[in-house]
């Protein structure tokens, strides 16, 4: 029986590996994804009223959209990959075809859109 002992601490520190490696503990949330370059404006996701839809706060602080869109699409991307399985977004947008932000006193923005069905 002793010598059951050390097989299952190697089986155990194996089987801790494995998971480790493949990813799970970043699904799980142990690990949070964070991009490789630090996002220049600060966001907040908040989920809306359906399923699918949410809306993306920027503290912006003036800027303008092209400024803040991968503020603005990081978040949403990790949302719709981590709640619906894909990454594709549908995103209100002006009469000219761009993104649709309501921009508050103090200069943020907010955006608002839907994850695609798959």
């Amino acid at each position: 029986m002793r010598a059951s002992a050390p097989r299952s601490l190697v089986l155990g520190a194996v089987l801790v590996s494995l998971v480790a490696g493949c990813g799970l503990t970043q699904r799980l949330g142990f690990n949070r994804a964070e991009p490789e370059v630090q996002l220049p404006f600060r966001s907040k996701l908040s989920k809306g009223d359906q399923d699918r839809r949410f809306t993306v706060q920027v503290a912006a602080q003036g800027a303008d959209i092209d400024a803040v869109r991968e503020s603005v699409r990081h978040p949403a991307t990790g949302f719709c990959l981590l709640n619906f399985g894909g990454s594709d977004i549908d995103w209100n947008v002006d009469a000219s075809g761009e993104w649709q932000a309501l921009r508050d006193d103090g200069g943020d923005l907010t955006f608002s859109g839907t994850c695609a069905k798959r």
